[in-house]
């Protein structure tokens, strides 16, 4: 592994889980924008993309069984997906709902995996990712230092994927680390 491992800058919009820094942290923190996590402890930085699906959940446990080391600092990254044009075109009070809706989203995708991560003693922050799926996931694995990519797979058809495009097809396409797709059969 390399040595020059880039020590992520932890923003009020991700959270840190796990034992990062030899201090035990019984639940996910917000940090502030100017700490650090000291990152020279672990030998490996993985980014996990997740979502609220049962095939990222099925990603995180695969993860978990087979891959996962206990000096591994685990990301999670999950971005929500909405329309924009939808929000710039409702009306004020459909606008606050939709927002309203996405933020709940967020908070039970962040509870969620932010306790898998503790119960089985994951070291690792949790990161929100803005703009579309696949360029977020592409832009935390470079911005965090992440050797690996996991994520999980809908299965969507081939005519599907067509019009709507697969966030694992772009990741495998842009990443410039090794990324591992998870499927379930």
């Amino acid at each position: 592994m390399s040595s020059s491992l880039q020590t992520p800058q932890m923003g009020g919009d991700r959270q840190s889980v796990g034992n990062a820094s030899n201090t035990s942290v019984s639940s996910a923190v917000s940090m502030t924008p100017s700490e650090r996590i000291d990152m020279s402890s672990f030998r490996a930085i993985v980014l996990l993309a997740v979502d609220d699906s049962d095939p990222s959940e099925y990603a995180f446990n695969w993860y978990r069984d087979y891959v996962h080391k206990p000096d591994f600092f685990v990301v999670m990254l999950h971005c929500t997906d909405h329309d924009d044009q939808e929000i710039r075109e409702a009306s004020p009070g459909r606008t606050a709902k939709i927002i309203k809706e996405l933020t709940e989203r967020m908070r039970v995708i962040e509870d969620k995996f932010g306790h898998l991560m503790q119960i089985n003693g994951m070291k690792g922050k949790i990161r929100r990712g803005k703009g579309k799926a696949g360029e977020a996931i592409i832009k935390a694995a470079t911005d965090e230092g992440a050797c690996m990519i996991v994520c999980g797979t809908r299965g969507h058809g081939k005519i599907k994927r067509t019009f709507l495009g697969s966030v694992s097809d772009y990741v495998v396409h842009h990443a410039n680390v090794p990324v591992v797709i998870c499927r379930r059969h």
